[in-house]
């Protein structure tokens, strides 16, 4: 996509789809805390919020800290401002995928340049500020003490360069007094360095109403910099707090590291403070976020912030240590107020809770140790013999003897399954009979299809069960118009729906509700499904999804977004032991020859190279380059036998010959192959022979298919020369 069109998809868009906004307690619809600013974030009750989102047109405005313009900006603006980055930078983060190629030339030279300009302006660097705010505060009075006051002491104030100002604006309001020509009050502010680029403007003089009171904390800079970062690196069992001056009175009461993370939203999945978390994998985190009040839903901010923190940790394979906020901090409601209030007990604590920690930390290095004993040298071998001595790689069979035989037994785990071929050669009616036929084993199975919806699906079943069960002939079309129904086939669908619902449905999910054609929701379908399947005690769901071509990944190149889809299907299937069955349209080429091999895949090799297992269907008659004889009608109505060596032109007569006489088309139409075009564990070339009845949904063997057909339709199939061969039949 180019420039033009990502921006209108974005701004289509609320910004809660890209950053995760606070909500103050008892706030208005749509008000949060400005990310930039933090107006709104005060707390003390008052229920006013600093950002607006509009609904109806997904723009936002920082009412207090006029943060953005005063018409406020759209979705792409408000992230520029909030990630601090250009407009590419955007889109990067937001998933998609700029197509230079497609993106118009400027019309004016000047403009760009300055545009340029603007999105590569040079990050902000207060270190002198810093330093003069430092001067400033050891020759304030009021300063002082009211830190004195906090419980900070002077070799912190030194330590973490803690500064002061006297009349402190933030720079969205500089900004502001330059653009409308007005001046607003400064106010009283200790300065706390984040990072070079980022700190905190604390106010220290009382609000003069409650707007201001939501101003008692504001950044300057990025909020995703946290507050000394650096301890994650240097301790073994840091502590992880909210605010700063948390951090600072724990480090005072003795704790060897601590961070301050700012802000809960710095704590979310995704966030700044996990991905530093990642880079020290080895060590166990400590979290105490704040003891809030409860909310008037009963829940505490701090509390279900922490919640969500150490669930993100353990999906991350990351060591957390979670104190319960009543126990670390007593009655008071973060670090800073436990060590005003009861010093001695928050110093016991930290001793404590570090102590475990540092016992945990000894166990977990030494489950790191057994683990990687079992995955290298003997143990490795002793865990790869004792594996498959068990059935955890047995084949599940597809229940087409055929096809079993082709595929060394049929589909086994941790294996992604492709299958492939022209249009109308029946990829779903394979894939509907071959899962069904696990279900009817005892297996699990969720199947996904995106073109047609479950009740389509559930007819096509019923047509193939009523004709196998008890010759009841009716099609899929058939079967969808109950309206209309005779006797009979009344009684060959409610047969059907007997056979279904004891043998195939307690084990068959179609089409889960709400699932789209979105990848997002496509895996969470995956998920849910076999996370309810294992809470059961039952082994993983095979999944069948089709098709591939169909998936939306959200990235604006197609080949892309199918190599992107292709690796996260595999991906899950060796996460989550079982098979992916993915059917994949072919390429044009494939379509015109009625055959297909490993090149066949349409948009992206990577159909070719990642699958474990790849299936091709072909018309069996094209595949073996048959000689077919077959009686056309002339211009006087004369049949005519004519030989050819079979191609799918030359099948489409024959198709169009048999539907003009009013009869079936003959069984040369119908016989198709199943190749096995690759497979990682097993030969490849090997394939079965089947016949595809369109009719009743349904695949036999070829070795008894014409014999069955035969004796039902009555007709005679046109004989068929092998080649090198004078001998006539299959």
């Amino acid at each position: 996509m180019n420039r033009e069109q990502i921006r209108n998809q974005i701004n289509g868009r609320p910004l809660t789809d890209f950053v995760a906004l606070e909500r103050p307690r008892g706030a208005a619809r749509d008000m949060y805390v400005c990310p930039v600013c933090r107006a709104g974030s005060g707390n003390n009750g008052n229920k006013t919020a600093g950002l607006k989102l509009y609904r109806d047109t997904n723009r936002v405005i920082c009412f207090p800290g006029h943060c953005f313009t005063d018409k406020g900006e759209d979705t792409t603006g408000a992230l520029r401002i909030i990630w601090e980055c250009d407009e590419t930078e955007v889109f990067r983060r937001a998933g998609y995928s700029l197509d230079d190629s497609a993106e118009p030339q400027p019309k004016h030279k000047e403009h760009t340049e300055h545009k340029e300009q603007q999105e590569h302006k040079p990050a902000a660097d207060y270190t002198a500020f810093y330093q003069e705010a430092h001067e400033a505060l050891l020759n304030s009075p009021e300063a002082l003490e009211y830190l004195h006051g906090r419980g900070i002491t002077d070799d912190s104030i030194k330590r973490f360069n803690l500064g002061y100002s006297a009349a402190w604006k933030h720079s969205a309001t500089l900004e502001n007094e330059k653009k409308y020509n007005k001046t607003f009050p400064g106010t009283k502010r200790i300065i706390i360095p984040r990072t070079k680029r980022t700190y905190t403007a604390r106010r220290i003089d009382k609000p003069q109403n409650a707007t201001e009171a939501n101003y008692i904390k504001q950044i300057q800079g990025t909020q995703k910099d946290l507050f000394n970062l650096e301890a994650l690196e240097a301790g073994e069992t840091p502590f992880v707090v909210e605010g700063e001056l948390d951090a600072i009175s724990l480090l005072q009461a003795g704790a060897a590291s601590v961070v301050g993370i700012g802000s809960t939203v710095n704590a979310a999945e995704g966030g700044p403070l996990l991905e530093a978390m990642k880079k020290h994998p080895e060590k166990v985190y400590i979290i105490a976020l704040d003891n809030d009040p409860p909310k008037e839903d009963g829940t505490k901010p701090g509390e279900e912030a922490q919640k969500e923190l150490v669930h993100a940790m353990q999906k991350a394979g990351l060591y957390a240590m979670p104190i319960d906020p009543d126990i670390m901090y007593l009655d008071a409601k973060d670090g800073n107020e436990a060590f005003l209030k009861h010093p001695d007990e928050l110093k016991a604590l930290i001793a404590a809770f570090e102590s475990s920690a540092q016992e945990i930390k000894g166990i977990y290095e030494e489950e790191r140790r057994e683990e990687l004993e079992k995955r290298t040298g003997t143990g490795m071998t002793d865990i790869f013999l004792q594996t498959i001595k068990s059935r955890d790689f047995e084949p599940i069979p597809t229940g087409i003897k055929d096809i079993d035989r082709a595929t060394a037994g049929g589909f086994t785990r941790k294996t992604l399954v492709l299958i492939s071929g022209a249009p109308g050669l029946g990829k779903t009616a394979l894939a509907q009979a071959i899962t069904e036929n696990i279900a009817q084993a005892g297996r699990d199975v969720l199947f996904i299809n995106l073109e047609m919806d479950r009740n389509q699906l559930l007819a096509r079943s019923f047509a193939r069960i009523a004709w196998t069960e008890a010759r009841g002939d009716l099609s899929p079309l058939e079967v969808l118009r109950g309206y209309s129904w005779t006797e009979e086939q009344e009684a060959h669908v409610m047969n059907a729906k007997r056979v279904y619902d004891r043998d195939i449905a307690p084990r068959f999910v179609y089409n889960p509700d709400g699932v789209t054609n979105d990848i997002n929701s496509i895996f969470q379908a995956m998920e849910a499904e076999t996370t309810r399947i294992k809470a059961q005690g039952r082994p993983e769901p095979i999944i069948c999804i089709d098709y591939l071509q169909l998936i939306d990944s959200g990235a604006g190149d197609a080949v892309q977004g199918l190599k992107e889809t292709i690796y996260r299907l595999k991906a899950f299937a060796k996460e989550h032991n079982t098979v992916v069955i993915a059917i994949s349209a072919t390429n044009r080429a494939a379509n015109k020859a009625g055959t297909v091999d490993l090149e066949s895949g349409r948009d992206t090799s990577a159909v070719e190279y990642s699958g474990d297992m790849m299936l091709g269907l072909s018309y069996a008659a094209i595949e073996d380059r048959r000689k077919v004889t077959y009686e056309f009608t002339d211009e006087d109505g004369i049949r005519k036998p004519e030989t050819k060596e079979c191609d799918l032109e030359f099948m489409r007569r024959i198709r169009r010959e048999a539907y003009d006489r009013g009869e079936n088309p003959p069984a040369v139409c119908n016989e198709v192959s199943l190749k096995v075009l690759k497979n990682r564990f097993g030969e490849p070339e090997r394939r079965a022979k089947l016949i595809f009845d369109g009719r009743h949904n349904l695949f036999t063997m070829a070795a008894h298919g014409f014999q069955e057909a035969q004796e039902y339709r009555g007709k005679d199939w046109p004989t068929i020369t092998r080649p090198g061969s004078e001998q006539n039949g299959y």
